[in-house]
């Protein structure tokens, strides 16, 4: 069973946008698979480790690429979209600090879980108008 299935996230207009929240939910899930068996079997920590960088590196693009198409179309909801991004990214970079600087990787896993919940009201609420506006400014 998986974290998340894209097929909970409503479909963006924006092709960059959607393919972008595939990979994440593929990142998720791999991070979930990962994190149950060195829970399990505590074995595989390197790799859940990799993935996880995978995870906020890939989490720092996926904002910084939607905030420049948001930019580049202005979208007039702009700050409003940059807070929830900024938010998110302050509950990462706290569950971040306890694994890198005190070895807590319960932290992280425990964030990366509690992200579908994020996940599903923020593309559906936030990305898909912010998607359709830019989608619509590129075809008019």
């Amino acid at each position: 069973m998986a974290l998340v299935y894209i097929e909970q996230l409503e479909d963006l207009e924006v092709e960059q946008m959607q393919t972008t929240h595939e990979k994440e939910v593929e990142i998720l899930n791999e991070i979930d698979r990962l994190a149950t068996t060195y829970q399990i079997q505590k074995k595989g920590l390197e790799e859940l480790e990799k993935k996880l960088d995978e995870y906020v590196l890939h989490v720092r693009k996926h904002f910084s690429d939607e905030e420049d198409l948001m930019k580049k179309y202005d979208f007039p909801s702009y700050e409003m979209h940059k807070m929830a991004h900024d938010m998110f990214l302050a509950d990462l970079d706290l569950a971040l600090k306890q694994w890198k600087n005190y070895g807590d990787i319960q932290k992280i896993i425990n964030f990366v879980r509690k992200v579908p919940e994020w996940l599903f009201m923020h593309v559906n609420t936030v990305d898909a108008p912010t998607s359709k506006y830019i989608y619509e400014k590129i075809n008019s």
